[in-house]
């Protein structure tokens, strides 16, 4: 079970939000070795505490602080019992602080007999010819022997430790409690690597033959003097191979080099240990091994197939099937980069989208503080607001039980629907204070917001959204205005309906909600603060927050923050995606170089007769440059299907999401034409300015 606390040593204190409660056996089902204590005791007494060799040094300077004590939440004293290895960053689990699970009951809970609590994660270790199906099947029983209240239906689901990660199911805990990855995001980084693979083969094959003419006289006169088209296909193979297994030895360097920034986009902790992975070093060195034999197979059969006499006299002549194959492979590459260009186009558009579109409420200028249920805020809210509105700088000030973008407490509340029926519906629920709605500019659009001139809205009134309303089965707002509600064992009439406003992120479609003024729930102060001077009002309250709760950290975000939070693995997806479309683009340049490189050498007579004859530098430039443009126009015209359909298959994981445009599209051929002109111009340019009697002196 995991949980939230202030702990303090002294005069330091920290917000710690993934502090576990757990019993003695978490140091037998999971491999997490003390360096000291005794873990058959440590946790024998209530507020007996588990650190690790961060946490206890972090508190005390050291690892050596058995028997000592924190205090948590300004009013429990626990005792450090243990101190643990950290827990690998690779673990799906991840906390600093385990606290005894008698804890619980010596708070005076029923949390570890009361089946209505799914707070908790338990481990169990299988028998070898057990599985998690099969387990799962036995707990089918529980659900029945321990029914919910107001008949809510719930299963026990066993999930194997190691896909959950990847496939498990959402968990119930804090925000970042559990790590969790994206699976599908693995696939799509992969497919993109094994393309930006495929680019890399096709550049090979393409430079390798474009290259051959240099090697034509050596090919002839090896066959001259006896060697054998079995053997030249050898020499050739073995240099691709060689050329193949260099850049692995290059690659395995530079992905040691990059990592750092590797972890720093994708916010992951990678180990740079590969050298140490013996497996997995085999593996790419048979990817290595293969990339080289493929790439260079094709060159090696081209080159070993000239003819003696016409290599030694210097001249080759390539055959349609070489140039049409050549010419396919540089339509793929431009191809898969004008996908991954559009991709990066269409990412970063609902990104924007997503930090920018109209979320029904006002974050901007909101700050938000964190003071964990403290009594000393929580029951002289009034007091508290008005001596920080009292801070120059300070506009308004709210309290509640959550903000738009935090984890909210569900709750099944029944509501009396059309035809006077009740219905049930499972609703996110804000406890709030009478100004809330104010500070976050929430439109109220039938009957009315709360009022202190109301004796009954305080905890006998209730404000819904527009979604429970249709849920309800109301056609309009007005129409829920005045019906009865029960949430909680309490129960009231709906005073008002607010519109809908996003309180999670556009991944998700807004969810029923209520709210009510219930100030036991209250855990969150939120401050409209001025542009004018943001630092020096932060610093006054600070000043004033030592005086209302000495010792309590001043834990603040901005709502803002808070909620474009919930983008960071987008953010990071989309950084992922402007790298590989980079890398690809620069490939497939050279490739295009490449081609260029081989075509100009082959018309070098053709060019310089035409220079004799008159013709300018721009018109040889456009003769050698618009057959390649003609392909990247045909590479654009296969990858927009493509783009759309991968693409739209991406957005659907939004509930909320941009349409696909075409300037997306007019966007990526743009830069996908500019960058290509660039890379031919290159070679153009430079064999159109050539001296012509040296060319065909040299013919």
């Amino acid at each position: 079970f995991l949980d939230y606390y202030i702990v303090q040593k002294g005069q330091d204190a920290y917000g710690e939000e993934t502090l576990a409660y757990a019993d003695p056996s978490v140091f037998s089902v999971f491999s997490f070795p003390l360096i000291s204590g005794n873990a058959a005791t440590v946790f024998n007494n209530p507020y007996a505490m588990v650190l690790s060799e961060t946490a206890a040094r972090k508190y005390f300077g050291t690892t050596d602080c058995i028997n000592k004590t924190l205090t948590l939440d300004g009013k429990i004293t626990a005792t450090v019992t243990g101190v643990m290895k950290d827990i690998p960053t690779n673990s799906h689990f991840r906390t600093d602080i385990f606290l005894s699970m008698s804890s619980l009951i010596k708070e005076g809970t029923n949390w570890m007999t009361n089946w209505n609590r799914f707070g908790f994660s338990t481990y169990v270790l299988l028998k070898e010819n057990a599985t998690a199906a099969s387990f799962t099947k036995k707990l089918a029983g529980f659900a029945k022997e321990h029914p919910l209240k107001n008949n809510l239906q719930y299963s026990l689901v066993a999930e194997p430790l190691n896909s959950l990660y990847l496939h498990g199911m959402a968990r119930g805990n804090k925000a970042g409690s559990t790590a969790v990855g994206n699976y599908m995001n693995i696939y799509i980084f992969s497919i993109v690597a094994i393309f930006v693979l495929f680019i890399a083969c096709f550049n090979f094959i393409n430079l390798t033959t474009a290259l051959s003419l240099k090697r034509a006289k050596e090919i002839g006169l090896r066959k001259v003097t006896g060697a054998t088209r079995k053997q030249l296909t050898y020499q050739f193979l073995t240099d691709a191979l060689t050329v193949a297994l260099l850049a692995f030895v290059l690659a395995i360097i530079l992905c040691i080099a990059v990592q750092p920034l590797v972890n720093n986009i994708t916010g992951k902790i990678i180990s740079t240990c590969i050298v140490d992975n013996i497996k997995l070093i085999g593996l790419f060195l048979l990817l290595a091994v293969f990339t080289g034999l493929l790439s260079g197979l094709y060159p090696a059969l081209v080159l070993a197939s000239f003819q003696p006499v016409s290599n030694l006299k210097g001249k080759f002549t390539t055959n349609r099937k070489g140039l049409i194959l050549r010419k396919g492979l540089v339509i793929t590459q431009f191809t898969i980069s004008i996908v991954l260009i559009i991709a990066t186009i269409i990412v970063y558009s609902q990104l924007n989208f997503m930090q920018n579109e109209n979320l029904g409420f006002k974050k901007e200028h909101n700050l938000v503080i964190d003071f964990h249920y403290d009594e000393r805020i929580g029951e002289h809210a009034e007091s508290v607001l008005a001596e920080l509105s009292n801070i120059p700088g300070i506009r308004s000030a709210s309290i509640s039980s959550s903000t738009p973008g935090r984890s909210n407490t569900k709750y099944p509340t029944t509501i009396e629907g059309i035809n006077k029926e009740p219905q049930e519906l499972q609703t996110d629920a804000y406890f709030i204070d009478y100004n809330f709605l104010n500070q976050y500019g929430l439109e109220i659009i039938a009957g009315r917001g709360f009022s202190k001139d109301f004796a009954t809205d305080l905890r006998e009134s209730m404000v819904i959204n527009e979604c429970a309303v249709k849920r309800l089965g109301f056609k309009n707002a007005e129409d829920a205005v005045g019906k009865p509600f029960l949430q909680r064992g309490s129960n009231g009439l709906i005073i008002g309906v607010i519109k809908d406003f996003h309180f999670h992120s556009l991944h998700e479609t807004i969810m029923p909600l209520t709210m009510q003024v219930s100030p036991g729930f209250f855990t969150f102060l939120t401050l409209g603060v001025t542009t004018d001077n943001i630092a020096t009002t932060v610093s006054d309250l600070q000043k004033k927050w030592t005086t209302i709760a000495p010792g309590l950290p001043l834990i603040y975000t901005f709502a803002d923050d808070t909620f474009n939070a919930q983008y960071k693995a987008d953010d990071r997806f989309g950084k992922l995606f402007i790298c590989f479309a980079v890398l690809s683009v620069f490939i497939s340049c050279l490739g295009l170089f490449g081609l260029t490189s081989f075509t100009t050498v082959q018309r070098t007579k053709e060019i310089g007769i035409r220079k004799v004859l008159g013709a300018s530098v721009a018109s040889i430039v456009t003769l050698l440059t618009k057959e390649f443009i003609v392909l990247v126009l045909m590479a654009l015209l296969i990858a927009i299907p493509i783009a759309t359909i991968t693409m739209k298959y991406w957005l659907n994981d939004f509930a909320y999401h941009i349409p696909i445009k075409v300037e997306y599209f007019l966007t990526a051929g743009f830069l996908a034409m500019l960058i290509a002109l660039l890379t031919l111009s290159i070679q153009s340019i430079k064999a159109a300015i050539a001296n012509p009697i040296k060319t065909l002196k040299t013919e």
